[in-house]
């Protein structure tokens, strides 16, 4: 067998040797060389992509740090500065507006900052009281009141126009180019121009009025040298010489208008413009008194941006807009960074924008790094390109050599068609481990494969027969979790077990509603019944109604009821399963059929706990948990809009989801076990096991059943075997089973009345116990049950005719309430006074002592009405919730 092996993949070798003939020529030195250098290359070549894109970000970035560092350092400096004549203008507003403070203040304004003051004006209540001083290059200069009127844009004007300043404000103005004519001047033969921004303050009179107001105005150019001497290398900030690339600033207002932007340090009395910031920009020119102003069109979304940011107040960076014929080579690097500049107008509302600064940096570092990059990358690589060949060359020489001779050596074995330890000389440690391990192999292949092949099938066939003791694997199949019981579905050790076995603790604890999803068969309803068992209504009744049963007609009136009259059938009151389930659980299985309509009137009554029977008046009380159920995505269907959005998140207050048996393969001998034991206790027969085969085939099932189809496959396995183990032949899962019947069947017990824990896990309502089996009820279930999850109970007359037994059932009061009078409460008299000598010789009594008190023809229900009733009333207290609950007097 081992030389069929070998041969085939001799000749199997041989086929690809003929068909790739001229590849197989070729030596390994030529392979490596054919195999490494494109790969080096291709590794060089990304390599340096990856660093030339990375090591371009990084710097662009740095410099654009770099960039907001300066830009920040402009707008601090300028709103210092503005910030500090506005606080000297104000302590000058409390001075005497004459010439002489005017004059002083002026002097002390030059001191501090040099050429930023242009005029000082006091305008009063009068034109007589107005005051004027401009500074000039002969210094400061008072103008006469009569040439007031012959400056453009002077201060006077609007002045005398502010409304609404207080004394502390100071507004600050838009820029507008004051005119004064050489006739105000003697000695001058040309017209004085200047660009001012103006900040004015209400002068107190002392007395609570306003007095008039002064006006400062700032020269234009004064501001826009701040923005030129961060552009120059007298900056604070200068680290480094920069090229002479186009780098500047430029300050626009807080609608968008760009004043001007920053020129040369060096010429400090240069005009205003705005010629480099509008660089490839179309927009509007020219404000009311100031014409070099320039506003973008609102097709640059890059620079609204950046004013958008500026008006709330945000500093950041943004690309700017560059037509095709303007972008870089490589890749585009012209950025701008901008901030906001902030000035206390009124100190009461806080700094408000009056405009930013935007620094735009055109430079080509980055392509300038690229390109050297570029540049040490080709070399690079054509070095490494040179330098792996020598090695390749070098080494593949020393390699290659023993395993040439080993290579020859087993060639020569293959045409000898014998298997034999190879017979070459090691040139290095890896060709003789090599060798030796081949030999060994060999030796060891010819002598004990085949037997061990052999062995090992007779082995695992005894195995496979094997009963396996699950008795000790099964030790404590409900865990830690749930106590044992009939809830054969919800026993396990794996984990999702005693996660869910810990969530219906937890859910029973609570008080809330609960949304129960999982697949077919992962026992749904058993865990409702769980969650109802555990919790304070256990005492209460559990009444289950599978929403896909009915149609939409019948869910309704199983669910909220109706009155005698409501329709035609009506011959009776029927409850419904709301208030029938008072104290209890309700279990809504198949939520997700439901119709809108039914929904609706679901969320209603979950929201307020009240329903209106169909034909009634009045709306009724409920106080009933709901556990809702379903194997859809209730999400997937309120996506779609079949299903509520509302309805689903308050149904979903506790979630529970069912784990699939096929994540949780480490209870399937549990469940397999536990199954066996019940049948064979059911059947009278002796208990039968597993082989470990069967086990095995069991655990590699995928299980679309669940936990309902591993009970099938055991039951119809346990049906046709005689033996006392189960083989795997045996099983037969469900989509292999050849017409095997699937049965469901939930067997009804009459409670016994001295058994009052076991009566109290199923629903009675009249003295009828709730049938909760499903699809397949025996005859005898639905002779004694109220079925309510199908429909209304049509019960035959001998006429043949149809009456509505179910509205009996849930009729009030009870059918075995006593017929004695009754009084104010609607209890029956006999049954007060019984109920308040428990109170008065016991102190406290529960419920279950009331109904041993009044004898065994009174039922559970009928006592909990009763209790409940005389509660209402006043006529007892009640104190504890569930087992603990315990009625005195008040």
């Amino acid at each position: 067998m081992v030389w069929g092996a070998f041969r085939a993949k001799a000749e199997s070798d041989a086929a690809r040797v003929e068909a790739d003939r001229y590849f197989s020529s070729w030596s390994v030195r030529r392979k490596l060389m054919c195999a490494l250098i494109p790969s080096v290359l291709l590794i060089l070549v990304v390599a340096g992509y990856a660093t030339n894109w990375f090591s371009a970000r990084y710097l662009n970035q740095a410099l654009q740090r770099t960039a907001q560092v300066q830009n920040l350092a402009q707008a601090r400096e300028m709103e210092q500065v503005l910030d500090a004549l506005r606080l000297s203008l104000l302590a000058l507003s409390h001075e005497t507006p004459d010439t002489g403070h005017l004059r002083a203040a002026i002097d002390r304004w030059n001191r501090h900052f040099p050429g930023m003051v242009r005029e000082l004006a006091f305008v009063g209540a009068s034109e007589a009281d107005s005051l004027l001083l401009l500074q000039t290059a002969a210094g400061v200069q008072s103008v006469r009141r009569e040439q007031f009127g012959v400056i453009k844009a002077g201060p006077i004007a609007p002045a005398q126009k502010l409304r609404g300043l207080r004394p502390g404000d100071v507004q600050f103005s838009d820029p507008a180019e004051a005119v004064y004519p050489p006739a105000i001047f003697p000695g001058q033969t040309e017209a004085q121009s200047y660009v001012l921004f103006r900040l004015l303050t209400p002068v107190p009179d002392g007395q609570g009025g306003v007095r008039g107001y002064l006006s400062l105005g700032l020269d234009a150019r004064a501001l826009r040298n701040i923005l030129s001497l961060y552009n120059s290398s007298r900056s604070p900030l200068y680290a480094y010489p920069r090229t002479s690339e186009m780098r500047f600033s430029y300050f626009f207002d807080d609608q968008g208008w760009i004043l001007f932007q920053s020129e040369n340090f060096e010429e400090p009395d240069r005009t205003l413009s705005t010629e480099s910031a509008r660089l490839g920009m179309t927009g509007d020119y020219g404000l009311q008194d100031y014409g070099r102003a320039f506003r973008p069109l609102p097709s640059q979304e890059s620079y609204w941006r950046m004013v958008v940011d500026v008006q709330g107040g945000r500093s950041g960076v943004n690309d700017m807009d560059l037509s095709a014929d303007s972008a870089d080579l490589l890749s585009p690097s012209h950025f701008l960074v901008y901030a906001p500049v902030r000035f206390m107008e009124n100190p009461e509302k806080g700094p408000s924008i009056i405009g930013g600064i935007a620094y735009v940096d055109r430079s080509r570092l980055v392509d300038v790094a690229e390109f050297r990059h570029l540049d040490v990358m080709l070399i690079i690589t054509l070095s490494g390109m040179g330098l792996v060949a020598l090695i390749i060359v070098f080494l593949s020489r020393i390699i290659t050599a023993p395993l040439h001779g080993l290579a020859a050596d087993m060639r020569a074995m293959f045409e000898e068609k014998t298997l034999r330890p190879v017979r070459t000389s090691a040139g290095d440690l890896e060709s003789g481990l090599l060798a030796r391990a081949f030999n060994q192999l060999v030796e060891s292949l010819r002598e004990n494969q085949e037997l061990l092949r052999r062995r090992d099938e007779e082995i695992h066939k005894v195995q496979l027969r094997e009963k396996v003791p699950l008795g000790d694997e099964c030790l404590h199949p409900h865990g830690d979790g749930l106590p044992e019981g009939d809830d054969s579905e919800l026993i396990g050790q794996s984990q999702a077990m005693l996660a869910l076995q810990s969530l219906i603790r937890k859910a029973a604890a609570a008080e809330a509603d609960v949304l129960i999803v999982g697949e077919t068969g992962t026992g749904k309803e058993l865990t409702a019944g769980a969650i109802h068992r555990q919790s304070d209504r256990a005492n209460g009744p559990f009444i289950s109604i599978n929403c896909g049963g009915l149609d939409e007609n019948l869910l309704m009136d199983t669910l909220f009821g109706h009155v005698k009259g409501a329709f035609t059938e009506a011959k009776t009151d029927r409850k419904g399963a709301f208030l029938a389930s008072d104290g209890g659980t309700l279990f809504l299985d198949e939520i997700g059929t439901a119709t809108p309509a039914v929904q609706k009137a679901l969320l209603r009554a979950l929201s307020v706990r009240r329903l209106r029977p169909l034909g009634s008046d009045h709306e009724s009380e409920f106080d009933v948990r709901v556990i809702a159920a379903t194997n859809e995505n209730l999400l997937d269907l309120v996506q779609r809009g079949e299903f509520r959005d509302d309805l689903y998140y308050r149904l979903k207050v506790i979630f529970i989801q069912m784990p699939p048996l096929r994540q949780r393969p480490e209870d399937i001998p549990i469940l397999a076990n536990h199954f066996l034991r019940e049948l064979a206790r059911a059947t009278g027969r002796a208990e039968t096991g597993l082989s470990r085969g069967a086990l095995e085939k069991l655990l590699v099932h995928d299980w679309p059943g669940n936990v309902r189809e591993l009970k099938n496959c055991i039951t119809r396995a346990l049906a046709f075997t005689e033996g006392d183990v189960l083989y795997a032949e045996d099983l037969h899962f469900d989509e292999e089973a050849d017409g095997g019947d699937r049965i469901n069947v939930i067997p009804v017990r009459q409670a016994s009345p001295p058994d009052q824990a076991a009566a109290s896990r199923k629903p009675r309502v009249a003295g009828k116990e709730f049938v909760l089996a499903g699809p397949f009820v025996p005859e005898a279930a639905q002779r004694s049950s109220v079925p309510l999850s199908g429909g209304p109970d049509q019960t035959r007359k001998p006429d043949g005719s149809a009456r509505a037994a179910s509205s009996e059932a849930f009729a009030e009061p009870p059918a075995d309430v006593d017929p004695s009078p009754v009084d104010s409460a609607g209890v029956s008299s006999r049954r007060v006074r019984a109920a308040l000598r428990l109170a008065r010789e016991n102190g406290a009594f529960s419920r279950l002592d009331y109904q041993r008190a009044l004898g065994p023809g009174v039922s559970q229900r009928t006592a909990q009405y009763d209790l409940r009733a005389l509660v209402k009333a006043g006529r007892l207290r009640k104190t504890g919730k569930g087992p603990s609950t315990r009625y005195l007097l008040p």
